[in-house]
């Protein structure tokens, strides 16, 4: 019965039916309260349910019965760390690669738990260790990324993730953590085409539709960088009086608003079609970034009546649309610092 109680529960477990699996379990554990793997799969069920504390007790349980047991011990690591327990999950996570030491799982459980204690050096020689025992494991890849992000090494973080993504195609998450690297090293069209196909992929991402808003507030400040340099090439094409048109004028403003397109188009042209339904949701959910567009909007409407009017006195009104954008900008980063968002 026993047997037969656990493949039903690690089924329930993988559909996500944690609620029905746990109720398994403990009616199994009615007949068998000492079977230590009934005991671990109620650990983990309890883990992926957010209950850390309840599935340490089955945890501590489990490995008390069966002490070599390492994937017990592995399970008791996570809890551990889940409760910000580190130097005890550490220690748990050892016994557990000593127990198993060729298995790549352990190896990868052993690096996520270094990683969240804070041994990031050592974590990455988990990492490492665990794409050497499984070097066709997509998830050993995703570990050494993550954390060869956190250490800062983005070249080894970006093959990881690379290799990852080759490994396995439909993985949403290290999509998206490639598509933040990229927003991290100031490749901010690469990432949007990143969040976009990660979106595809998994619709329920929930950071995807955040992160894809931190990249558009990235471009806005590449635009509006953009039009410092072509404001101050209209005023000084104006002259002293600029309430008088010229053609100079005239010039610089068309020619700002050629070279702005230009570059708009060549870093828009090879961003697949889902990214403008995307777009338009990012901006719905963030008002201050809704607002920074319209702003950017309006100030391509005064360049164009520069251009038309040659006058210069309408770049100056740019002027005060960037300097409302940067104390807007700062506002919403402090507001969201305090926030811790």
């Amino acid at each position: 019965m026993s047997a037969a109680a656990l493949e039903r529960a690690e089924n329930l477990r993988l559909m996500g039916r944690f609620d029905d699996a746990e109720r398994t379990l403990r009616d199994a554990l009615g007949a068998s309260p000492d079977d230590p793997d009934l005991l671990g799969e109620l650990a983990w069920v309890l883990h992926l349910a957010d209950r850390p504390a309840e599935g340490l007790t089955a945890a501590d349980a489990a490995t008390a019965r069966a002490p070599q047991d390492g994937r017990l011990h592995q399970i008791r690591a996570a809890l551990l760390s889940a409760l910000s327990r580190h130097d005890e999950a550490v220690q748990a996570a050892f016994a557990a690669r000593s127990l198993r030491p060729q298995d790549a799982g352990t190896a990868r459980a052993h690096a996520r738990v270094l990683a969240a204690a804070g041994r990031l050096r050592e974590a990455g020689d988990a990492a490492r260790q665990a794409v050497a025992l499984d070097p066709e494991s997509s998830a050993a890849h995703f570990t050494l990324a993550d954390i060869s992000d956190d250490l800062g090494d983005r070249r080894t973080a970006r093959r990881a993730y690379e290799e990852a993504l080759r490994l396995d195609p439909q993985n949403a998450v290290a999509r998206h953590d490639l598509a933040v690297l990229d927003a991290n090293t100031r490749h901010p069209v690469r990432a949007l085409r990143g969040l976009v196909e990660a979106g595809a992929l998994d619709p329920t991402l929930p950071l995807v539709m955040r992160t894809i808003a931190a990249v558009l507030w990235k471009l806005s400040w590449r635009l509006r960088m953009l039009f410092v340099v072509a404001t101050v090439a209209c005023v000084a094409a104006s002259g002293p009086e600029p309430d008088e048109p010229t053609w100079a004028t005239r010039i610089a403003a068309a020619g700002a608003l050629l070279v702005i397109g230009l570059l708009v188009w060549w870093t828009a042209r090879d961003l697949p079609a889902r990214t403008r339904p995307a777009v338009r949701a990012a901006l719905r959910t963030d008002g201050p970034l809704r607002f920074t567009y319209l702003a950017i909007a309006a100030c391509v409407l005064l360049f164009l009546t520069v251009a038309v009017t040659g006058l210069g006195v309408f770049a100056g009104f740019v002027w005060l649309v960037l300097g409302l954008l940067g104390v807007l900008a700062l506002a919403v980063r402090l507001v969201r610092r305090l926030r811790g968002t």
